[in-house]
């Protein structure tokens, strides 16, 4: 079996697959991990492998690979508690809280798992022997899940953190039409955490069209290159009065208390979900409430 064929082979998904790590100083738990796991898919995102074969390898690569999704760890490398080790190193020098790491272990007796889950911040503690195709399948999906919820809040945190330190900045119309460019470019920075069901691209078009009394307030665009005719999808969606979609493009539209009206276009590969409406949404209500802060205050 042509097993450097199988490894090099290329995705023809064209979704970002989630990264996952394998650190183990075995070959063949390298191999069959990969050939188990080869046409898995999860929210429409196949899985991209890197390889690691002790600690020192793995840290060198989880320092260049950030937003790795799960790691499957052997505790057993170059010393009896390597992998254990790693843990601390990724949770405490790394700071990073949000990968997905799964213990997998051959020699349970040296790693005792009521004492490993106790002491160590991991998600899952699996002896060699018990992993089977199916149980690793319930391994991704459940770690998959686990990760994909904690990249959401830490976007809506990181969301409306920047938008509420741009809103303080804005005191006049001319600030906030670059305050709406530059939110778009923000959004498509933070609902790329949302690919599995959104990806947005960012050399394509992103609008924000606002209207008052049927006169167009802002109309600013990150991009003005688009597939479709913007201001005629605009008008669609406005006369819809509700989330629409063109071909590949979504309009979200919004309409504020005091009657002023705003769509928000993207450029999506699928529907969006809820919360990535919402967060377009929150958005779009802060610009129209400065809008109006604006306007009262001439």
């Amino acid at each position: 079996m042509d097993w450097l064929a199988e490894e090099s082979e290329t995705i023809t998904n064209n979704r970002k697959p989630w990264k996952v790590v394998i650190v183990d100083d075995d070959l063949e738990v390298h191999k069959a991990t990969k050939l188990a796991m080869k046409t898995f898919e999860f929210m429409g995102r196949r899985l991209e492998f890197y390889s690691a074969y002790s600690g020192s390898e793995a840290r060198a690569l989880l320092r260049e690979h950030l937003d790795v999704a799960v790691i499957l760890l052997d505790v057993v490398m170059e010393t009896d508690d390597a992998g254990l080790k790693l843990v601390n190193f990724i949770r405490g020098e790394l700071n990073n809280r949000d990968t997905r790491i799964v213990l997998r272990t051959g020699q349970a007796g040296l790693a005792p798992e009521s004492e490993v889950i106790k002491n160590y911040d991991i998600d899952g503690y699996k002896a060699k022997t018990e992993i089977t195709v199916d149980s690793l399948h319930h391994l991704f999906y459940t770690s998959l899940r686990s990760f994909r919820d904690i990249s959401r809040l830490c976007s809506y945190k990181n969301a409306l953190k920047a938008l509420l330190n741009s809103v303080l900045k804005v005191d006049k119309l001319a600030d906030i039409e670059s305050f709406s460019t530059n939110l778009l470019t923000y959004l498509s920075d933070v609902l790329d955490a949302y690919e599995a069901e959104l990806v947005i691209n960012k050399r394509k078009a992103s609008v924000i069209n606002i209207k008052s009394t049927n006169t167009t307030v802002i109309n600013a665009q990150s991009d003005s290159s688009s597939a479709i005719d913007v201001p005629d999808f605009i008008n669609t969606v406005t006369a819809a009065k509700q989330l629409t979609y063109e071909g590949n493009f979504a309009g979200i539209y919004y309409k504020s208390e005091n009657e002023i009206e705003a769509v928000v276009v993207l450029e999506v590969d699928t529907e969006l979900d809820n919360n990535a409406i919402e967060l377009v949404e929150i958005f779009t209500e802060h610009v129209c409430a400065l809008i109006s802060k604006v306007n009262g205050a001439k």
